[in-house]
């Protein structure tokens, strides 16, 4: 680890950065709100890397996993598992931001 900084000290050390800049009144506000642009960071990603695959088969994940029965090639069978990896990623990273935004900031 550089500077023998834990990973919260690194947080802490950002967050305290945004507050001396008057970016955040607190660095639990900071803290906060890098949480939270992270999360929608990972869910915009996911979104992009599903709307990709929808757009190379012209279709719906579940039509394609419909029409893959027994006759997918290896390159689809490739695609539909990484389209079912980014499904369940965005599932748990829209979970996370409901979480987080349910929540009262510190």
């Amino acid at each position: 680890m550089m500077s023998g900084l834990s990973p919260t000290g690194v947080i802490n050390k950002v967050a305290a950065s945004l507050v001396v800049k008057r970016k955040y009144s607190t660095v639990e506000e900071a803290i906060w709100e890098l949480a939270l642009s992270s999360v929608r960071s990972k869910t915009a990603y996911y979104r992009r890397r599903i709307r990709k695959l929808e757009k190379k088969y012209g279709t719906s994940f579940d039509k394609f996993t419909a029409q893959l029965k027994s006759q997918a090639t290896p390159a689809e069978e490739d695609d539909w598992l990484e389209w079912k990896s980014a499904q369940s990623m965005l599932d748990d990273w829209q979970k996370t931001y409901r979480n987080l935004t349910n929540e009262s900031p510190c």
